[in-house]
Order: structure tokens, then sequence, then C-alpha cells
């Protein structure tokens, strides 16, 4: 559509999907429920916004979500609430409040928000597709989401991919490795940015989330965690690697890596990707095996990993995961007259309830105009039906490619398969 001036504009780090992407992205669920429902995972669809107070005692009061980026307000009756910036606080709190029976294996896809500065493929609405195994403490399970998670992103395509690990210890180990390294920090606190001194008050580990080169360079020579691990915390790292290795699945240790949320512990991981640039993490995620304690429930060993849809989009493939072909009518009907309408309207139903995907052209005009509309709304295929042929019960089917056309019963259409189901995407392959 065309002409006039736009009064509103959608605000700034939102965006409208359009029927190409939201098409594509129908398909990347579809393909992860078949993928993850055959690993024994059930999709879970909490509410979008909670108590402020969840996302504060589980993501950290020092992570970047809870400072800088939630979306918090209060509701008429004055509760203290917020949009939802990721998802396994919730999936956790929901497995608790409906006493969802332990071991259980989930997967979403939602709608976060977050207050964050806009980049490619990062909005301050997005959404996300994440996997949680809940009550399974093996490193066997960090080893099956692993290799579930690269082989889900092998598929779409994904390019440039490689996978990083690292261990933060437990709570037997990190608190003697957390004292060195505010110790550390505190020796060169007059280096440090800002918001890295209020870091090392809060969640010393979470320094290693900031991006800003000054602080980097002094982390440079921060103390090694993996000389503080427990042996515990070894054997399951050595474990996670030995079981990846067995798939073949590469990957690179990076000993700085902590995530940007506080609930993690042992195994954390991160998908990137080298199209994504400077911010080149495409999914993230680790075991949190602490989480349902924080939130009131008994002792349960977690995993999970979650990603971004529109990221995910951005490096499969070069941009899009599947093909569209431009919302193709695979049948549009032509009726010709007062009575050929309203046969056409019946007609059309009929055809959907056996399987044909079907439009009508209802807008007034006669054949040659019918046919112009036929050929802008990009139809494959037109059923001509006036007067003549609501009498034969024989109707036109014209192809729009070559310009044939014959005669057909209603019968005769209901035997061609090419018209059975949508032809509004096609998978990208040969």
């Amino acid at each position: 559509m065309q002409g006039g001036d736009v009064r509103y504009e959608r605000v700034k780090g939102t965006r409208d999907v359009l029927p190409r992407e939201a098409l594509a992205r129908r398909e990347l669920e579809k393909l992860v429920h078949d993928k993850f429902s055959r690993a024994g995972f059930l999709p879970i669809l909490p509410p979008t916004f909670e108590k402020y107070e969840l996302y504060q005692h589980s993501t950290g009061e020092a992570s970047d979500i809870v400072i800088k980026e939630m979306y918090r307000f209060a509701d008429m009756g004055g509760r203290d609430l917020a949009l939802r910036p990721e998802g396994t606080p919730s999936v956790m709190r929901a497995i608790l409040e409906n006493h969802l029976k332990i071991p259980i294996r989930l997967w979403y896809a939602m709608t976060m928000f977050r207050q964050d500065k806009p980049q490619k493929g990062r909005y301050r609405e997005h959404t996300q597709i994440g996997v949680e195994i809940v009550g399974e403490a093996e490193p066997e399970a960090d080893v099956e989401l692993i290799k579930l998670g690269y082989d889900l992103f092998t598929e779409m395509g994904i390019e440039g991919m490689y996978l990083e690990l690292n261990t933060i210890g437990c709570r037997e180990c990190r608190p003697g490795y957390t004292e060195k390294l505010t110790q550390f920090l505190t020796e060169h606190q007059k280096e440090l940015c800002e918001d890295c001194k209020v870091r090392m008050q809060r969640n010393p580990l979470r320094v290693f989330d900031c991006k800003v080169a000054g602080c980097q360079e002094v982390l440079k020579s921060a103390p090694s965690q993996r000389e503080h691990l427990c042996q515990g915390c070894k054997e399951h790292f050595d474990a996670v690697k030995k079981g990846l290795g067995r798939f073949s699945i590469p990957f690179g240790e990076n000993e700085r890596m902590v995530r940007g949320l506080d609930y993690y512990s042992r195994t954390v991981i991160e998908f990137k990707s080298t199209l994504l640039g400077a911010q080149d993490t495409l999914c993230g995620g680790g075991r949190y095996d602490y989480l349902a304690e924080e939130l009131g429930g008994p002792p349960t060993p977690a995993t999970g990993f979650a990603f971004g849809i529109e990221r995910a989009l951005l490096t499969s493939r070069g941009e899009d995961i599947f093909e569209f072909s431009g919302a193709s009518i695979p049948l549009l009907v032509l009726p010709l007259g007062d009575k050929a309408q309203a046969y056409a309207l019946e007609l059309i139903f009929k055809l959907r309830e056996a399987g044909i995907s079907v439009q009508a052209e209802f807008r007034s005009g006669g054949l040659s105009r019918k046919l112009k509309c036929a050929d802008a709304r990009n139809a494959e295929r037109v059923l001509i039906i006036g007067e003549d042929e609501i009498v034969k019960a024989r109707f036109i089917l014209r192809d729009m490619h070559t310009g044939e056309q014959k005669e057909m019963t209603f019968e005769e259409l209901l035997s061609l398969h090419e018209l059975k189901g949508p032809s509004l995407l096609t998978n990208g392959e040969d």
C-alpha cells in the first residue's frame, strides 16, 4: 500500500514481523518441536510478566538485565512487576508452583523484553527458543543438550558457527575463587569502569561480562578459576568434554566466559557465529543446579540453553532458513456474476475441507480484470466460474504460468495433488 502519511511508527527497538519471516519462524518452531519432542521435551508457556523479585532474586541484582534492561512497572494494584526478560526463572517457577514431576524436559518459544541498545538481530522485544532439562545432574545431560543444539543449528545451516564452553565451579569451590578474585579487583579498582566497581561488590564474577577495553586488559592477569575447582567440578567438566569428543563436536575452552546470569554453576556454553560481528553469541546456556532452591524449592539440578530467533535467522543460509515463494496462491477462484459469487463462496469451503488451498477474487469486474488481479496476487492457477459453468457443473482451470486451460468437474479438482496444502514455503533444498 502506498500514499498518505504514516501517523504512527513502531516503538524503537521493536519490529514488524512480516509474513515472509513469520512463516519462516513457524517452520523453525516446527523443526524444534519435531527434533526435541523425540528427546522427550514438552512445550511450556509461562506468563509474559512476573513479579519483579523473581528476576531480581534469580537472574541477579548485579546482572545487566536487572540493573539496566528490565521493563519494570507497577500495576493498578501497586504490585511490582516486570515483563519477562528471559525464560528460565519463569519455567522453574512454573515447575515448582504447579508441582510438576521431576525429572522433566521442557521447551518454549516466548517473547522476551529487554531495554537493551538495539543491534543487528537484537531487539527490545524479541523471541527466544529455550530448552530445559530439570532433575538430571549427570554430565551426560550436558552433553546431550549440547549435541541437540549442535544438530539443530547444523540442520538450520547456521554459518560460521563455533562452540565455546567453560566451568564456573559450584558452591564448594566458587567461594574460594571469588575471594581471590575480589582481592585482585580491589588492587586494580582504580583501573575498572564504574559498572565493574559495582559488580565486584555484588558478584565479582560479573566483571568478566564487561566489554570495556580497560577492564578487559586488567582481567587478562586475573587469577585462574580452573586452579580453584573442586575435584567434583573437574571430573564433571572432563566428562562433558570427553562426551563431546565422542560425538566429534568441535569446541573451544574460554576460561573467562561466565554468562550474564547469577544462577549458573559448573558447565556454561555459548554457540557463536562469525556473521554476528563483535556481539557474536547466537545461543547461551549452562547448568543451574541451585536455582530451584533459590526460589524456595528442593535441591534440583538442571541445565538448559536459549537462543533468539532473530539472530538465528540472520546466520542461517545467509539470512533465512527457509525459502519463501512470495505468498503464492495455489488456486484462486474467479466468479463472474452475482450467482457465481454466491456459488464460489460455498465452493471454496468445500475445496478447503478436501484439503485444497484456495482463495477467491470477489472484487467486482469482468474476466480480464480478474485475471489481472490473479496475476498481481501471484496465483498459480485460477478456476473460472460463470453461470454456464454452474449449470454444467464443469469449471475452467487455467494455469497462470503457461496459459493452458481445461474444463474440470469438482471431483476431478479433488484429485489434483498439486493443489493440496499450502505452498507458501519451500524447504530451500533442491
